[in-house]
């Protein structure tokens, strides 16, 4: 049926937008996760009431969850199919993000009711008798449940959506919690120990955890993060291909969903160009990274005198100063600049590892000490970077 499915929804979206084609997938997969957990959620409040577990209405109520989780999913995938407009220019594929913050909401706020709900059951055990429709209705759950996760996380893989991976592992925690019901539902038949309660207990419990690590993941979306080593990968792998750059630097990411990508970076080119030609070379990058990559890339120019004597004479000082230091410092932008007195401005970034607790301050006040006391009349200006995600392939 899974293969059905798949081929269907391939052959719908063949000619659609990858964001279109996205959200078909995405509300796909999340109707048809309402349609199982609420099939599953009716067969097991039957059986959990007419049996009395305690354990089992946990579970049923677990799957209750999942439904309204699917139908949260649903609504964020419609509104982040939504077009750009003038009150969001980026889009809205992070209210997809919002939705699976909801869902985690709910969760564990399933998860917290239910502990209350076993401890009362161990304060006052009673045994409960199970017949053989309690253990079918338990098996054909958890064969449900492993089918939805290998379903959330073919089609979560193919369009790079958070939320179906997160949906599929909790399918996958409810995989286990039923079958911790099931395990214990046959040794309290075969050893009449009042079991339900601490099964319940520890199935809420299970809840709970899970929901704290999707709320986890989804905040870290929010408020934002360095992008996966993959799309890093990406990008750098892509920067790597233009033989007629010097280096690059301040690689910074902003991400507002799977297919809204921005991304500013710093070219080094030889101050030898024209304007012209230079901006021939990083129209083609920007050009490249969105035709290739599907990223809104946007380059700054930083000229490199690289034929320069006194620049490198200064430069190699600048390192050997920097060096030093043994703090692991990086520089790039490096420009000289001769004063009216006659005096000279040097001016370079510094990248700082996040391990060093000396102050930007600090650092400064050393560094214009060290290279006067080296090249006599210098005046140093120093930009500090601290957050940009990659490595920097700077030329100087």
């Amino acid at each position: 049926m899974m293969k059905f499915l798949l081929q269907k929804l391939a052959v719908k979206t063949r000619h659609q937008s990858a964001i279109t084609a996205r959200t078909s997938y995405g509300i796909t997969a999340t109707a048809i996760g309402a349609g199982s957990n609420l099939l599953l959620f009716a067969a097991k409040i039957a059986i959990g009431l007419l049996s009395g577990s305690v354990a089992i209405v946990t579970d049923a109520i677990n799957n209750l969850s999942d439904l309204l989780s699917s139908l949260v999913a649903l609504i964020g995938f419609k509104i982040a199919a939504k077009k750009p407009d003038r009150s969001h220019p980026f889009g809205h594929e992070r209210s997809e993000t919002i939705a699976g913050f909801i869902i985690g909401i709910v969760i564990m706020f399933v998860g917290l009711q239910f502990v209350l709900t076993s401890i009362n059951k161990i304060q006052t055990p009673t045994l409960i008798h199970y017949r053989w429709p309690v253990y079918l209705i338990l098996v054909l759950s958890m064969a449900l449940k492993l089918w939805q996760v290998t379903f959330y996380r073919q089609i979560g893989h193919q369009i790079k959506s958070d939320t179906l991976m997160v949906t599929a592992k909790d399918s996958l925690n409810d995989v286990y919690t039923t079958g911790a019901v099931l395990i214990s539902a046959i040794l309290q038949n075969l050893t009449h120990w009042p079991l339900d309660g601490y099964v319940g207990l520890g199935v809420a419990i299970y809840i709970l955890v899970s929901a704290i690590s999707m709320l986890h993941t989804f905040i870290n979306d929010l408020l934002g993060h360095q992008p996966a080593p993959a799309l890093s990968h990406r990008i750098v792998d892509q920067l790597s291909h233009y033989q007629n750059i010097l280096g690059y630097h301040d690689l910074i990411v902003h991400q507002y969903g799977a297919n809204t990508i921005f991304a500013t970076v710093h070219i080094e080119l030889a101050s030898s160009l024209s304007l012209t030609q230079a901006y021939k070379i990083i129209d083609k990058i920007e050009h490249d990274f969105w035709h290739h990559l599907e990223i809104h890339l946007v380059c700054q120019i930083d000229p490199i005198d690289i034929q320069h004597r006194r620049t490198a004479q200064v430069y190699e000082t600048v390192q050997a100063v920097i060096n030093h230091y043994n703090l692991g410092l990086k520089t790039h932008d490096f420009h000289i600049e001769r004063l009216v007195n006659h005096d000279h401005l040097i001016q370079f970034d510094l990248v700082v590892p996040e391990q060093v607790t000396i102050s930007d301050d600090e650092l400064l006040v050393a560094i214009n000490h060290d290279l006067r006391k080296i090249l006599g009349a210098v005046t140093v200006e120093v930009t500090f970077d601290h957050n940009y995600f990659s490595e920097n392939h700077t030329l100087i």
